[in-house]
């Protein structure tokens, strides 16, 4: 069995690691990725220290089934002191430090292989193009040696290589952010923010800086700025104006109710899972720790109509709160939600698309209470403003930019915060899937991104699935509307892991 990874980011790792705790015969393993920071992906690159993980190690781990792996590996660094958040209680370090551990535990795992029997290989390059049938030859190694292939399908590199493999899985992220107003190439304009370490410093200290959307990237922008000793105003322009929720103090909880074997079972018994389903085992979860749940539903419910400063204050003073509600939701959109949302009714997954995006995304990726006192008290100085109802942004001609909104008004610099769309291709992997699309071993979904069997996590064409290809992500049309964090990538890499070897 040969198996090529395709995506070396915290999806690749994911299945690194999975395939090096099953007890399986050994094969082959090739992984391709041409990044200039392998096993990092996009969001884990070095940068600021601003930058932080947003969320505690508990929910953090790689490893399915093990999520006090990121603690650990934590606790074997002598060089993380000053990034405890005091509100929380917990260690939120850079996010390139946890580029550090995707490093880390990506060698582990092939170390592990390695001395199992497996061969592991690391190309870096990308794959551009593959074709059926199988390669006269392909390295087995980094000694060079080569054996003939049989194989179902070879990968095709930039640089000419060509690998055989028995099976491949695609691990390529998100795609990159999108020019929504068709600045690029205009001075002053940033499209992709990351790594703040590279772009923050091209702004003036005393600039006006306009940022588009009001997340957890704008977030970082924010506290970036702040940072670096930044004087001039920062506004977020968006459609909302709405914050991301602020995480509160972990509790050691644990799902009894709303579980991914729960989620499973209720699709094999009516066919589907509908989203009264699961707001029903949300309400036994609480009835279990004596917590009322109408208060919890108020909480959500009013997310994107209380004034976003008013309850940033309020998120900020709650903290410590004893009600584990939101804590519960956080964790189960994480672990369980990449599980329900395929097999969650359409109709339900078309409500919660078009009229929750917001709510869902800021549930998931809270933030964290030390970036949240900087956004406050940015917003109480009066250097930091929101700005709702954005409808254009225009480059002058004097240099700067006009942005309408309720007004019109002027910025020096613009950068862009809003994270590219699911389902988008990644403009590295276009070429690849592309020729997937050409070759009929893929199609594209109607509601984007290309088409998937739920179990199996096979591209489908026509319903019928693909001998070779698999797909673990955001790339998969049935998988969430909101980027799959680490546990939800560790749950299914497990999955996909159990999937590839066994057949």
């Amino acid at each position: 069995m040969h198996i090529g990874i395709v995506g070396a980011g915290a999806a690749g790792v994911a299945v690194l690691d999975a395939l090096a705790a099953a007890e399986a015969a050994p094969g082959a393993i090739t992984v391709f990725d041409g990044s200039p920071d392998v096993w990092r992906g996009r969001p884990y690159q070095p940068d600021i220290d601003a930058v932080r993980v947003n969320a505690p190690p508990r929910v953090m781990s790689l490893r399915a089934g093990d999520p006090t792996h990121y603690q650990r590996w934590l606790d074997g660094r002598d060089d993380i002191a000053a990034y405890t958040d005091e509100a929380l209680g917990q260690t939120l370090v850079p996010r390139g430090y946890y580029g550090r551990y995707l490093e880390d535990t990506a060698q582990a795992a092939i170390d592990r292989l390695r001395t199992a029997g497996w061969t592991v290989s690391v190309v870096r390059e990308r794959v551009t193009g593959f074709s059926r049938g199988a390669a006269d030859t392909v390295a087995a190694d980094v000694d060079g040696s080569q054996r003939p292939a049989a194989r179902h399908a070879t990968l095709h590199t930039e640089g000419g290589g060509r690998v055989a493999v028995d099976r491949a899985v695609l691990c390529v992220g998100n795609g990159r952010p999108r020019d929504h107003y068709g600045l690029s190439g205009v001075p002053g304009y940033v499209n992709e923010p990351y790594p703040l370490a590279r772009t923050l410093p091209e702004i003036a200290p005393d600039a006006h800086v306009a940022v588009i959307g009001s997340g957890l990237t704008a977030v970082d922008i924010a506290a970036g700025l702040a940072g670096r000793g930044h004087t001039g105003p920062i506004s977020f322009v968006s459609r909302s104006g709405a914050l991301p929720f602020v995480q509160q103090r972990p509790m050691d909880l644990a799902l009894r109710h709303l579980t991914r074997e729960a989620v499973v079972e209720v699709a094999r018994e009516r066919g589907a899972v509908s989203f009264e389903d699961l707001v029903g085992l949300m309400r036994d979860e609480l009835a279990d720790l004596g917590a009322e749940f109408e208060p919890f539903a108020a909480e959500i419910l009013s997310a994107e109509s209380e004034p976003p400063v008013e309850r940033l204050r309020r998120q900020l003073a709650a903290v410590d709160s004893p009600h584990p509600g939101l804590r519960l939701l956080t964790m189960a959109i994480r672990v369980v939600g990449p599980v329900a949302w395929p097999l969650l009714a359409e109709a339900d997954r078309a409500r919660l698309r078009g009229g929750h995006f917001r709510t869902i995304n800021g549930l998931s990726s809270p933030m964290v209470p030390h970036n949240a006192k900087i956004v406050l008290r940015l917003l109480d100085s009066g250097q930091l403003r929101l700005r709702p109802g954005v409808l254009k942004i225009e480059p002058r001609a004097v240099g700067g930019f006009t942005v309408f909104d309720s007004a019109e008004w002027t910025a020096d610099a613009v950068v862009n915060a809003v994270n590219p769309p699911a389902y988008t291709t990644p403009r590295e992997s276009e070429p690849l899937v592309s020729a997937l699309l050409r070759a009929r071993a893929a199609e594209l979904h109607p509601a984007g991104g290309l088409s998937t069997d739920p179990l199996t996590r096979r591209l489908l064409v026509d319903d019928n699935p693909d001998p070779t290809w698999h797909v673990l992500g955001n790339l998969a049309a049935d998988s969430m509307f909101i980027a799959t964090n680490p546990p939800g990538l560790a749950a299914e890499a497990a999955h996909l892991t159990r999937i590839l070897l066994g057949g």
